[in-house]
């Protein structure tokens, strides 16, 4: 689904039951980065703003979205987009 002519300045994942779920603002997700810390507002593991380590570079499995650190989220399951 194309956003670019759609006004929003948040993103919600989440998986299909809704059971795990992020919020973060449009510019914590979108830009290029590795390994960098990007805010959430509220998600199913923490009820308030906190950091994780996404990944958005420019490769095709970008980008990586997760509760966690990427690395921890990896096998916790918590990887959400």
């Amino acid at each position: 689904v194309r956003f670019d002519a759609t006004p929003f300045n948040q993103f919600m994942f989440a998986t299909g039951d809704c059971k795990k779920w992020l919020i973060a603002k449009r510019w914590s997700v979108m830009g290029w980065y590795a390994n960098s810390p990007r805010w959430i507002e509220r998600s199913s593991f923490k009820n308030r703003r906190y950091t994780a380590r996404w990944y958005r570079r420019k490769r095709p499995e970008d980008p990586w979205i997760s509760l966690e650190d990427h690395g921890r989220s990896w096998n916790r399951g918590g990887i959400l987009y």
